[in-house]
Protein backbone atom coordinates (compact mmCIF):
# COMPACT_ATOMS: atom_id res chain seq x y z
CA UNK A 1 0.00 0.00 0.00
CA UNK A 2 2.82 2.67 1.00
CA UNK A 3 4.66 1.56 -2.40
CA UNK A 4 1.38 2.33 -4.43
CA UNK A 5 0.74 5.56 -2.52
CA UNK A 6 4.91 6.22 -3.12
CA UNK A 7 3.87 6.29 -6.91
CA UNK A 8 0.70 7.56 -7.29
CA UNK A 9 2.61 10.66 -5.43
CA UNK A 10 5.75 10.65 -7.65
CA UNK A 11 3.47 10.77 -11.17
CA UNK A 12 1.45 13.43 -9.78
CA UNK A 13 4.79 15.31 -8.56
CA UNK A 14 5.71 15.05 -12.56
CA UNK A 15 2.40 15.70 -14.19
CA UNK A 16 0.77 18.89 -11.90
CA UNK A 17 1.57 20.47 -8.78
CA UNK A 18 -0.63 20.51 -6.10
CA UNK A 19 -4.41 20.69 -7.64
CA UNK A 20 -7.38 22.93 -6.07
CA UNK A 21 -10.55 21.62 -5.24
CA UNK A 22 -11.37 25.19 -3.39
CA UNK A 23 -12.01 28.26 -4.71
CA UNK A 24 -12.87 31.44 -2.48
CA UNK A 25 -16.32 32.69 -4.11
CA UNK A 26 -18.24 36.19 -2.40
CA UNK A 27 -20.88 36.48 0.40
CA UNK A 28 -24.41 37.37 0.00
CA UNK A 29 -24.65 40.60 1.65
CA UNK A 30 -28.08 41.68 1.84
CA UNK A 31 -27.97 45.03 4.44
CA UNK A 32 -31.64 44.80 4.01
CA UNK A 33 -33.66 47.59 5.76
CA UNK A 34 -37.55 46.73 6.31
CA UNK A 35 -40.39 45.09 5.13
CA UNK A 36 -41.15 44.40 1.37
CA UNK A 37 -37.51 44.96 0.48
CA UNK A 38 -35.74 43.02 -2.32
CA UNK A 39 -32.22 43.39 -3.72
CA UNK A 40 -30.51 41.46 -6.68
CA UNK A 41 -27.09 41.27 -7.34
CA UNK A 42 -25.44 40.04 -10.85
CA UNK A 43 -21.68 39.74 -10.85
CA UNK A 44 -18.74 38.63 -12.23
CA UNK A 45 -15.01 37.13 -10.65
CA UNK A 46 -12.36 36.93 -13.21
CA UNK A 47 -10.48 33.74 -12.73
CA UNK A 48 -7.89 32.92 -15.29
CA UNK A 49 -4.24 33.38 -15.35
CA UNK A 50 -2.09 34.94 -17.71
CA UNK A 51 -1.18 32.54 -20.37
CA UNK A 52 -4.49 30.92 -20.67
CA UNK A 53 -6.34 29.32 -23.89
CA UNK A 54 -9.50 31.67 -22.66
CA UNK A 55 -11.06 33.87 -20.13
CA UNK A 56 -12.87 32.51 -17.43
CA UNK A 57 -15.53 34.52 -15.81
CA UNK A 58 -17.30 32.64 -13.28
CA UNK A 59 -20.84 34.56 -12.64
CA UNK A 60 -22.78 34.64 -9.37
CA UNK A 61 -26.14 36.09 -8.24
CA UNK A 62 -27.61 36.60 -5.39
CA UNK A 63 -31.39 37.57 -4.27
CA UNK A 64 -32.23 38.68 -0.81
CA UNK A 65 -36.06 39.48 0.32
CA UNK A 66 -37.93 40.54 3.54
CA UNK A 67 -41.35 39.75 3.99
CA UNK A 68 -41.53 40.72 7.58
CA UNK A 69 -39.45 43.35 9.77
CA UNK A 70 -36.29 42.03 10.65
CA UNK A 71 -36.43 38.79 9.01
CA UNK A 72 -34.47 38.52 5.86
CA UNK A 73 -34.30 35.33 3.32
CA UNK A 74 -31.59 35.11 0.59
CA UNK A 75 -30.57 32.90 -2.42
CA UNK A 76 -27.81 32.85 -4.31
CA UNK A 77 -25.44 30.90 -7.65
CA UNK A 78 -21.98 30.63 -7.80
CA UNK A 79 -20.56 29.58 -10.56
CA UNK A 80 -16.77 28.35 -11.03
CA UNK A 81 -14.62 28.89 -14.49
CA UNK A 82 -10.65 28.82 -13.83
CA UNK A 83 -7.48 28.34 -15.77
CA UNK A 84 -4.46 26.83 -13.61
CA UNK A 85 -0.49 26.69 -14.72
CA UNK A 86 -0.22 23.79 -12.51
CA UNK A 87 2.15 21.86 -15.33
CA UNK A 88 5.96 21.07 -14.21
CA UNK A 89 6.45 19.21 -17.90
CA UNK A 90 9.94 18.19 -16.34
CA UNK A 91 11.94 20.80 -17.97
CA UNK A 92 8.95 23.89 -17.08
CA UNK A 93 10.22 25.84 -20.15
CA UNK A 94 7.23 26.56 -21.87
CA UNK A 95 4.13 27.89 -19.50
CA UNK A 96 0.71 26.89 -20.31
CA UNK A 97 -2.10 27.08 -18.59
CA UNK A 98 -3.16 23.81 -19.08
CA UNK A 99 -5.46 22.93 -16.35
CA UNK A 100 -9.78 24.01 -16.40
CA UNK A 101 -11.59 24.16 -12.91
CA UNK A 102 -15.92 24.23 -13.76
CA UNK A 103 -18.13 23.81 -11.17
CA UNK A 104 -21.37 25.53 -9.77
CA UNK A 105 -22.78 25.80 -6.07
CA UNK A 106 -26.34 27.36 -4.30
CA UNK A 107 -26.91 28.07 -0.98
CA UNK A 108 -29.81 29.29 0.66
CA UNK A 109 -29.91 31.18 3.89
CA UNK A 110 -32.25 33.37 6.54
CA UNK A 111 -31.67 35.81 9.11
CA UNK A 112 -32.25 38.71 11.31
CA UNK A 113 -31.64 42.41 10.62
CA UNK A 114 -31.47 45.55 12.44
CA UNK A 115 -31.24 49.33 12.45
CA UNK A 116 -29.06 51.42 14.99
CA UNK A 117 -28.11 55.21 14.92
CA UNK A 118 -29.91 56.57 11.85
CA UNK A 119 -27.59 54.89 9.25
CA UNK A 120 -25.94 51.64 10.77
CA UNK A 121 -27.19 48.01 10.09
CA UNK A 122 -26.30 44.85 11.79
CA UNK A 123 -27.56 41.70 10.23
CA UNK A 124 -27.11 37.49 11.19
CA UNK A 125 -27.38 35.27 8.59
CA UNK A 126 -27.17 31.39 8.69
CA UNK A 127 -27.60 28.55 5.61
CA UNK A 128 -26.48 25.56 3.42
CA UNK A 129 -25.54 24.77 0.71
CA UNK A 130 -24.61 22.43 -1.75
CA UNK A 131 -22.27 22.13 -5.17
CA UNK A 132 -19.64 20.12 -7.72
CA UNK A 133 -16.21 20.74 -8.81
CA UNK A 134 -14.15 19.68 -11.45
CA UNK A 135 -10.42 20.17 -12.59
CA UNK A 136 -9.96 18.80 -16.60
CA UNK A 137 -5.88 18.57 -17.86
CA UNK A 138 -6.35 19.91 -21.35
CA UNK A 139 -3.24 18.34 -22.39
CA UNK A 140 -4.25 14.97 -21.39
CA UNK A 141 -6.25 13.34 -18.76
CA UNK A 142 -3.28 13.09 -15.74
CA UNK A 143 -5.44 14.44 -12.56
CA UNK A 144 -8.98 14.54 -13.67
CA UNK A 145 -11.47 14.67 -11.56
CA UNK A 146 -15.25 15.26 -10.06
CA UNK A 147 -16.29 15.81 -6.64
CA UNK A 148 -19.86 17.13 -4.86
CA UNK A 149 -19.97 19.08 -1.67
CA UNK A 150 -21.81 20.57 0.65
CA UNK A 151 -21.50 23.38 3.70
CA UNK A 152 -23.04 25.49 6.71
CA UNK A 153 -22.35 28.66 7.11
CA UNK A 154 -22.92 31.74 10.14
CA UNK A 155 -22.45 35.00 8.65
CA UNK A 156 -23.01 38.16 10.92
CA UNK A 157 -21.87 41.73 9.10
CA UNK A 158 -22.51 45.37 9.51
CA UNK A 159 -22.52 48.25 7.70
CA UNK A 160 -24.15 51.81 7.10
CA UNK A 161 -26.12 53.43 4.39
CA UNK A 162 -26.22 57.20 3.01
CA UNK A 163 -29.66 58.11 1.53
CA UNK A 164 -29.48 54.85 -0.69
CA UNK A 165 -27.03 56.37 -2.90
CA UNK A 166 -23.86 54.50 -0.84
CA UNK A 167 -23.60 50.98 1.24
CA UNK A 168 -20.84 49.87 2.83
CA UNK A 169 -21.02 46.77 5.26
CA UNK A 170 -17.86 44.23 6.24
CA UNK A 171 -18.37 41.12 8.24
CA UNK A 172 -17.38 37.17 8.60
CA UNK A 173 -18.93 34.06 7.54
CA UNK A 174 -17.91 31.22 9.14
CA UNK A 175 -17.63 28.11 6.78
CA UNK A 176 -18.15 24.29 7.48
CA UNK A 177 -17.59 21.98 4.22
CA UNK A 178 -17.58 18.11 3.35
CA UNK A 179 -16.46 16.72 0.17
CA UNK A 180 -18.70 13.66 -0.92
CA UNK A 181 -18.65 11.36 -4.51
CA UNK A 182 -15.31 11.73 -5.68
CA UNK A 183 -14.13 10.48 -8.28
CA UNK A 184 -10.97 10.94 -10.72
CA UNK A 185 -8.80 8.98 -13.61
CA UNK A 186 -6.13 8.56 -10.73
CA UNK A 187 -7.18 6.30 -8.29
CA UNK A 188 -4.87 8.00 -5.50
CA UNK A 189 -5.72 11.97 -6.13
CA UNK A 190 -8.20 11.52 -3.24
CA UNK A 191 -4.94 11.72 -1.52
CA UNK A 192 -3.63 14.83 -2.87
CA UNK A 193 -5.42 17.62 -1.45
CA UNK A 194 -4.24 17.98 2.00
CA UNK A 195 -1.35 17.83 4.61
CA UNK A 196 -1.14 15.31 6.04
CA UNK A 197 -2.49 13.59 2.84
CA UNK A 198 -6.36 12.62 4.02
CA UNK A 199 -8.92 10.96 2.14
CA UNK A 200 -10.71 14.29 0.87
CA UNK A 201 -14.27 13.15 1.11
CA UNK A 202 -13.44 11.85 4.63
CA UNK A 203 -12.86 14.76 6.53
CA UNK A 204 -13.84 18.29 7.14
CA UNK A 205 -13.06 21.54 6.65
CA UNK A 206 -13.58 24.93 8.49
CA UNK A 207 -13.03 28.25 7.10
CA UNK A 208 -13.03 32.06 8.40
CA UNK A 209 -13.83 34.08 5.27
CA UNK A 210 -13.81 37.84 5.51
CA UNK A 211 -15.07 40.25 3.38
CA UNK A 212 -16.03 43.94 2.66
CA UNK A 213 -19.01 44.62 0.15
CA UNK A 214 -19.34 48.63 -1.49
CA UNK A 215 -22.20 49.50 -3.75
CA UNK A 216 -22.46 53.02 -4.87
CA UNK A 217 -25.46 54.57 -7.17
CA UNK A 218 -28.80 55.08 -7.27
CA UNK A 219 -31.50 54.55 -5.30
CA UNK A 220 -32.97 51.39 -8.12
CA UNK A 221 -29.48 50.29 -9.16
CA UNK A 222 -26.18 49.73 -7.64
CA UNK A 223 -22.30 49.35 -9.13
CA UNK A 224 -21.38 46.40 -6.31
CA UNK A 225 -17.90 45.22 -5.72
CA UNK A 226 -16.83 42.58 -2.98
CA UNK A 227 -13.20 41.53 -2.02
CA UNK A 228 -12.36 38.57 0.31
CA UNK A 229 -10.25 36.11 1.98
CA UNK A 230 -10.86 32.72 2.67
CA UNK A 231 -8.88 31.19 5.08
CA UNK A 232 -8.65 27.16 5.96
CA UNK A 233 -8.33 26.77 9.65
CA UNK A 234 -8.64 22.86 10.20
CA UNK A 235 -6.28 20.06 10.11
CA UNK A 236 -5.83 18.45 7.64
CA UNK A 237 -5.39 21.38 5.79
CA UNK A 238 -5.85 22.24 2.51
CA UNK A 239 -3.06 22.34 0.04
CA UNK A 240 -2.60 24.99 -3.05
CA UNK A 241 -5.77 27.24 -1.60
CA UNK A 242 -6.59 30.74 -3.69
CA UNK A 243 -7.62 32.83 -0.54
CA UNK A 244 -8.29 36.15 -1.89
CA UNK A 245 -11.36 36.47 -4.23
CA UNK A 246 -12.50 39.77 -6.25
CA UNK A 247 -16.03 40.26 -7.44
CA UNK A 248 -17.84 43.43 -9.23
CA UNK A 249 -21.10 43.60 -10.60
CA UNK A 250 -24.97 45.28 -10.27
CA UNK A 251 -27.10 45.65 -7.51
CA UNK A 252 -31.16 46.09 -8.14
CA UNK A 253 -32.94 47.29 -5.57
CA UNK A 254 -36.49 47.50 -4.75
CA UNK A 255 -38.05 49.15 -1.39
CA UNK A 256 -41.62 50.31 -0.08
CA UNK A 257 -39.58 53.44 1.25
CA UNK A 258 -38.96 54.38 -2.41
CA UNK A 259 -42.72 55.24 -2.59
CA UNK A 260 -43.27 57.26 0.04
CA UNK A 261 -42.96 61.06 1.05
Amino acid sequence: MQYRLLVIAIILLFSSCAPRIFLPDRANVPMLREAGEMKLNTSLKRQNQSEAPGTGWSPSVDFAASPFRNLGLMASYRSTDKYANEDFWLSNRERHDSIRYTGSRFEFGAGYYSRFGGKGLFEIYGGGGFGEIRRNNLKNMSGNYHADYYRIFLQPAVGFTHRDIIEFSGGMRFTYQRYANFTSSMPGMVHSFTTPPAEIDRVAFYFIEPFVNFSVGTKYVKFNIQPGFSNNISSPSLDNQVSFYLSMGVTFQLAPRFWKG
